[in-house]
């Protein structure tokens, strides 16, 4: 029993993975983002995802603030890697916040909000997968992870994850 909460506790305290600008602009290229206010709480501005989108002159802010003090009525959209062992509390709570998202989450998520095992309550669409991050060491690691959004992207290459409350697609 020990080793398993220690197991479990280094899972919660290693949870930074810093998401690489190549697969930052294989999805986010995608969405015409043009006109939206985007807010990038779990970011900082060395994070690629702020990066990539200052390069493309977007109105897009990172905040100090903890994820859960951000008002979200300010902003259109969330575009975020949130740290992994908050991310169903996150997602909980932009849907509650009514406030779209594009953003990062493991691919064990992902499976389950596809077979139904998990849901949110609102229409999720599948990304590209996103699998090496850096680490805060500089180190490279390999994660299973990929990309869901709740709008649908301009090239419409992103499949439907969950259908929503109603079960339609629309």
């Amino acid at each position: 029993m020990p080793q398993q909460i220690k197991t479990c506790k280094r899972k919660i305290l290693d949870d930074d993975f810093f998401t690489m600008y190549k697969d930052v602009v294989r999805e986010l290229h995608k969405y015409d983002l043009r006109g939206k206010k985007i807010i990038c709480p779990c970011d900082n501005k060395n994070s690629n995802i702020y990066k990539y989108l200052k390069d493309c002159y977007y109105d897009v802010k990172c905040d100090d603030k903890e994820w859960r003090n951000i008002n979200y009525k300010n902003y259109d959209l969330v575009i975020t890697n949130p740290p992994f062992s908050q991310v169903r509390e996150f997602i909980r709570h932009l849907v509650k916040c009514k406030i779209d998202f594009i953003i990062i989450v493991s691919d064990v998520l992902r499976y389950s909000i596809s077979k139904e095992k998990v849901n949110f309550g609102v229409k999720l669409y599948k990304g590209w997968d996103a699998q090496k991050f850096y680490r805060p060491d500089g180190s490279i690691k390999a994660v299973h992870c990929g990309w869901i959004s709740t709008i649908k992207d301009t090239w419409g290459e992103n499949e439907i994850l969950e259908r929503g409350k109603n079960g339609l697609d629309s």
